[in-house]
């Protein structure tokens, strides 16, 4: 795959930009016609030339295109000849940081290191709580283009990531890699406390409440204080009355899935629960945890 640069951009133009001490006319590299590639100097480096067309690309110049090709990845790095602002040296030291893992530009406020001028510009927003990039439907603002370009999505509708197991779309790729978790199995987050483990990051992030008794959501009713929104909200039918779940079989509605469930196997003569003491079986959990009494008596 090929990285366009583009010279008009003055951050790419200060990441490559050469040293005071270094002529412009030292990265005027010549190549030899009579073959499509020769070697550079620089180990896992090779440099060529290619027409536009060649590459494939739209421009605004039918000059021909140099490009760097690192043969640790197979990736091209392609600049235009509009001027000598950016040096092909540049791109290839850039690049190989990748490599040798060199971070040498720091955040003056927290340390973070970065191997790019532009990542250490990108990460400075977190501190200074810039957020140039707006959404023209919504009004809101990003530090970052990738992430607005993510945003409009939800505007717009499109889900261009598809799950291979089940065909399900989404929007972000994080989403889809939340998803993809429903047919690993794979619970990458586990509670320092209890060792329980979860799906996404943000179950676990509700989960620690259980372990520090914070309860964030409130009834604005009665008080009572809930560990997660959902089980607020839910709770919240109790003083509307609201019960948005019916049984197919008798008509009979409940506030909760939950209770419509233990409901349903009355109908279907499930019991679920069983004494491992004497074998009975219940249809419910808290009948099951009475009569277990009996056997403690």
């Amino acid at each position: 795959s090929a990285f366009i640069f583009n010279l008009s951009d003055p951050d790419l133009q200060s990441e490559f930009k050469p040293d005071a001490d270094e002529k412009a006319s030292d990265y005027s590299e010549t190549t030899d016609e009579s073959g499509p590639e020769n070697e550079d100097s620089d180990g896992g480096w090779k440099e060529g030339r290619a027409l536009e067309s060649d590459l494939n690309m739209d421009g605004d110049c039918n000059a021909a295109k140099k490009f760097l090709s690192c043969t640790l990845w197979g990736q091209q790095f392609i600049y235009k000849q509009y001027s000598q602002v950016v040096a092909p040296t540049g791109v290839k030291q850039t690049h190989m940081r990748v490599h040798t893992g060199e971070k040498p530009f720091s955040c003056s406020s927290c340390g973070q290191r970065f191997n790019q001028k532009i990542h250490l510009k990108t990460h400075m927003r977190i501190h200074t709580g810039e957020k140039p990039f707006v959404c023209e439907e919504c009004g809101k603002r990003f530090s970052q283009q990738g992430n607005l370009t993510t945003h409009m999505r939800v505007h717009t509708g499109e889900k261009p990531l598809a799950c291979e197991d089940c065909g399900q779309r989404f929007n972000q790729q994080t989403h889809l890699k939340a998803h993809m978790r429903v047919h690993t199995g794979e619970k990458p987050f586990q509670c320092s406390d209890c060792d329980k483990t979860f799906k996404r990051k943000t179950h676990l992030k509700t989960h620690m409440r259980v372990h520090t008794g914070e309860k964030p959501f409130g009834c604005k009713d009665c008080g009572k204080r809930f560990y997660r929104n959902t089980d607020l909200k839910t709770h919240l039918r109790v003083h509307t009355g609201e019960k948005p779940f019916g049984c197919d079989e008798c008509g009979q509605r409940f506030n909760q899935k939950t209770h419509l469930k233990e409901h349903m196997r009355l109908h279907t003569g499930e019991k679920p629960f069983h004494c491992n003491k004497c074998g009975k079986r219940f249809n419910r959990k808290t009948h099951l945890n009475s009569h277990m009494r009996v056997h403690a008596e």
